[in-house]
């Protein structure tokens, strides 16, 4: 259960991750977080979260994973991966603690979300670097999101979090712990151990038809090709509705001109060293010492102040206030280091020193007419590509398919298929050209249905997300069925072969373990077959082709004097390992691995005690998961 809480745990870290993650992605059909209904598939104390809304939460955290991978990671992985209960464990384990968090009264201001959308840089203008709150609602708009909604989201995350870090406080483990601890990290084996080989576990058998054909039938699950799919799809990328665009000349040149000053030039910026006096005479002195070599650091201590009260960095001329300081300091033919003299300024007698001059940057028409252009075509083709799918809406709201929609709003429609849920057809070919939602989409359709336009990234980037739109309409599902054994004997062959390569190597094993158990020792048991044991000392990290690392654990959990056996790191042989020696090296660990080791394992019993805060106020609440409900829900989608 502890596993399953760290992974809810882990999931309430990323959760405002997940969250500003729609700033990438672009998701449809986004649920409210309370699902109130009668049928629940998941519920955690008053709290009910229906089957739709868990398979929208599982559907949008499959796609960011699949955007993080590059459009590798399909639903078929989630399910396998356990990927499905992570969300339940989520969703459970963040109902539970804001509930929790509800009844203690505890609350999150408005202004701390506010701040903290604000600070966020997915929702900043590009050309400004502010926060900009039509960028913040044109995202939300795109997944159906209201402004309250998200800001109630990012509220009871943030008192999620403040609840949850208030029962963290990684401090160093207790010295006892961490003196066990190391000490087991430096235990050392004597070991020896015996490669056990096919060529030691006698001859090979050579099957027959009626071998292979009992194999076959009973290992058919093997020999089951998978579920196919065939289906249209109508791809439509800003790039393609780019290619026949042109703007004038004429036109980026006023666009220059009118953005020239905000977006292409950057004025001189100086930061300067300044520090008011009462008298002149205090003034002249400090400017003085300056040239004679004293920085201004002292000057600043013999004030009182340090560096940062008296630096004013990459400043323009119109961000100094006293118009006297700034004429002087932000004259013609200054360089870095100059010392000025003192200047009389509102507050009294000013010593200036001027620290570095940035030059003004201004870029060219000619350097900048690429990005013009680019902005212009990119605009334009955005407009074409949404217009075209505006136009295959409106036909199909007529009754027409989505290939004949498509043909009238002058896009292409590909057939796809058989293929299945990996991209592989028939025969093992990979198809290529398939964007990841398109794939999984065409598996959660049924036969006849069509999808409403999917954004998708190319080539793995997320930022283009929303400059690529795909349609799939699903013609056909070839269920999953036997290949016939002729098509596939020459496998069914090479399985049995191996099979029984397992079986004669692991009874090889078995006898020289019965051996050793009876009285013989390893080398004797080994000499049966003209072969020696190799002795040699590993400590908890050692691999080579023979030791694994699963071996390796094997051999650090058993006794002094006992055998262990086990697949070989590298091919299909097996080894059997003798222990015989046990030792401890404490001296060996530095006194920095030594620290290392305490705060690690004060932060592992910190999450031991927010895991089981956190097992608690579930079991408070109560978490009931209609599991079959829920099975039936991933298997219609999958």
């Amino acid at each position: 259960m502890l596993k399953q809480i760290r992974g809810g745990l882990k999931g309430l870290g990323v959760f405002v991750i997940i969250l500003f993650a729609f700033a990438a992605f672009a998701f449809t059909d986004v649920p409210s977080l309370t699902q109130l209904g009668s049928s629940a598939a998941v519920k955690v104390g008053d709290e009910r979260f229906s089957a739709p809304y868990v398979q929208s939460e599982f559907n949008r955290a499959v796609q960011i994973r699949r955007q993080e991978t590059g459009g590798a990671f399909t639903h078929q992985d989630a399910l396998v991966s356990g990927f499905a209960d992570q969300v339940l464990e989520s969703i459970a384990t963040s109902s539970a603690l804001s509930q929790y968090a509800e009844r203690l009264g505890l609350a999150v201001p408005r202004e701390l979300v506010r701040d903290f959308l604000r600070e966020n840089e997915n929702f900043r203008n590009a050309a400004t670097g502010e926060f900009d709150q039509f960028v913040l609602e044109s995202i939300l708009q795109r997944n159906n999101l209201t402004v309250q909604e998200f800001e109630r989201r990012i509220s009871e995350d943030l008192m999620r979090n403040q609840l949850v870090s208030a029962m963290t406080g990684v401090g160093p483990a207790p010295g006892p712990l961490v003196d066990a601890a190391l000490l087991r990290q430096s235990e050392r084996r004597r070991v020896a151990y015996l490669t056990v080989t096919d060529e030691m576990a006698g001859a090979a058998a050579t099957p027959t038809e009626e071998d292979l054909l009992a194999y076959y039938e009973a290992n058919i699950a093997t020999f089951t090709a998978p579920e196919y799919r065939v289906f249209d799809m109508a791809v439509l990328t800003r790039a393609a509705f780019s290619e026949d665009l042109a703007v004038s000349e004429e036109t980026l040149r006023e666009t220059y001109e009118a953005s020239r000053e905000r977006l292409y030039e950057e004025p001189e910026k100086r930061t300067l060293y300044q520090i008011t006096y009462d008298t002149e005479a205090e003034a002249r002195a400090a400017a003085a010492a300056l040239r004679q070599g004293d920085d201004f650091a002292a000057l600043a201590e013999a004030r009182g102040l340090d560096m940062a009260a008296v630096t004013f960095a990459d400043a323009q001329a119109a961000d100094i206030l006293d118009p006297a300081v700034s004429e002087a300091a932000f004259a013609e033919g200054l360089e870095d280091g100059a010392i000025l003299e003192p200047v009389q300024s509102l507050f009294g007698w000013t010593v200036v020193q001027v620290a570095e001059i940035v030059a003004p940057v201004s870029r060219s028409f000619e350097e900048v007419r690429s990005e013009i252009e680019a902005q212009f075509l990119d605009n334009d083709a955005r407009r074409a590509m949404l217009a075209a799918i505006d136009a295959i809406e409106e036909e199909r709201d007529t009754g027409a398919t989505l290939a004949a929609a498509a043909e009238a709003a002058g896009v292409e429609v590909k057939r796809i298929g058989p293929v299945d849920r990996f991209s592989f057809e028939r025969g093992g070919a990979i198809v290529d050209e398939v964007p990841g939602e398109a794939l999984t989409e065409a598996f959660l359709l049924e036969e006849g249905e069509e999808s409403e336009a999917l954004s998708f990234s190319a080539g793995g980037d997320p930022q283009n997300a929303t400059q690529n739109y795909v349609f799939v309409g699903l013609r056909e599902i070839i269920a999953p069925a036997p290949i016939p054994f002729e098509e596939v004997r020459a496998r069914v062959d090479e399985a049995w072969r191996a099979d029984e390569r397992r079986r004669r190597v692991s009874a090889a094993v078995r006898a020289i373990r019965d051996a050793v158990e009876g009285g013989r020792s390893l080398a004797e048991a080994a000499d049966e077959y003209d072969r020696a044991p190799i002795e040699t000392v590993i400590d908890r990290t050692f691999e080579n082709d023979v030791v694994s690392r699963a071996l390796n654990e094997q051999i650090f959990l058993t006794e002094l004097g006992d055998l262990v056996s086990g697949p070989t790191a590298l091919g299909d042989a097996q080894a059997v390992v003798e222990v015989r020696d046990v030792s401890f090296a404490r001296n060996a660990v530095p006194p920095t691995e030594e620290m290392m080791m305490r705060q690690y394992l004060g932060y592992q019993l910190d999450q031991e005690l927010l895991e089981a805060f956190v097992l608690a106020v579930r079991e408070d609440y109560g978490v009931e998961i209609d599991r079959a409900r829920l099975e039936a829900l991933y298997s219609a989608d999958g």
